[in-house]
């Protein structure tokens, strides 16, 4: 059987507009990716490839040795669409039943209605299902028979906190068990939590992959936050924002950074020095390879 994921060489173009531009990109078992890349990047050009939905101009796409969008391949995937809907007369119970019954039982069907909290809505028509309650109905959808592939696509759009947590602690449980898995989401803390590779996709092309541990070692820097007197501002040399009542800088040498604050006697109080954060980290690195 090969990898969940094998994509090559993924050219897809409409009309003069090229979205995706050469592409490479693999995901092993027990392996979570992020995919990131700002708007119009070929992020969803790329999904739909992946998943089958669309075939590209040039390149190949593998889901566990076979061609995507293969009976064989979607059969060992479940997907999170961004914008998921259901008949209105049907209720969550009906839906997962069904579907359990394509894949070949209920296997796990206990297990995704506990993890999404789906028990009090389990008979209810789904007619006026609030967005949260219908996006944890799809997220139980994709996990439900624990596929060897899971696509999300913004999993977490429209959960509130609770809810988003159990998502976070379901998917990090089901890739410690084997599955692979791979992630949209502009929640820089969800993709910290679930991901341990992270692909960023930009005019088509992968400009940045790697683990979040490999990434994070090509940013040693930290973050600085302190308070100063209402009256008082930092000195240009610290390059500081202001956030609020507070200010903020990154500096790669933390350390020196506030040995000379101190030398300089600035007026700082409440400090803070924390590991820059993810989106960042990937920002600088941007900053770098576009220089």
């Amino acid at each position: 059987m090969g990898r969940p994921i094998d994509a090559r060489d993924l050219v897809k173009s409409f009309g003069p507009v090229r979205a995706v531009q050469g592409l490479s990109l693999h995901l092993d078992p027990a392996e979570a990716l992020g995919l990131l890349g700002p708007n119009g990047a070929g992020k969803s050009t790329t999904l739909a490839m992946l998943m089958g939905l669309r075939a590209p101009d040039t390149g190949e796409v593998r889901l566990f040795g076979h061609k995507a969008g293969s009976a064989a391949a979607r059969a060992q995937m479940g997907v999170t669409p961004q914008a998921a809907g259901f008949p209105d007369q049907l209720t969550p119970r009906e839906v997962l039943t069904y579907a359990a019954a394509r894949r070949g039982g209920g296997i796990g069907l206990d297990d995704v209605v506990a993890a999404f909290g789906l028990a009090p809505l389990i008979d209810r028509r789904m007619a006026g299902f609030s967005g949260g309650e219908v996006r944890r109905v799809a997220l139980a959808l994709a996990f439900l028979g624990r596929p060897g592939l899971v696509f999300l696509d913004e999993p977490t759009a429209g959960l509130d906190p609770t809810a988003q947590e159990a998502f976070r602690a379901t998917a990090r449980a089901y890739v410690a068990k084997g599955g692979a898995l791979i992630l949209t989401s502009h929640h820089w803390d969800e993709i910290e939590a679930v991901c341990d590779r992270i692909t960023m996709i930009d005019k088509g092309r992968a400009v940045l992959d790697g683990t979040l541990q490999d990434i994070r070692a090509r940013m040693r820097g930290r973050q600085i936050g302190f308070g100063l007197p209402q009256d008082v501002a930092p000195p240009d040399w610290l390059r500081a924002q202001r956030q609020g009542s507070r200010w903020r800088v990154e500096s790669g040498d933390s350390d020196a950074c506030l040995r000379r604050m101190m030398a300089e006697n600035l007026a700082f109080h409440d400090l803070t020095v924390e590991p820059l954060a993810l989106k960042d980290i990937i920002a600088r690195i941007g900053q770098e390879e576009r220089a």
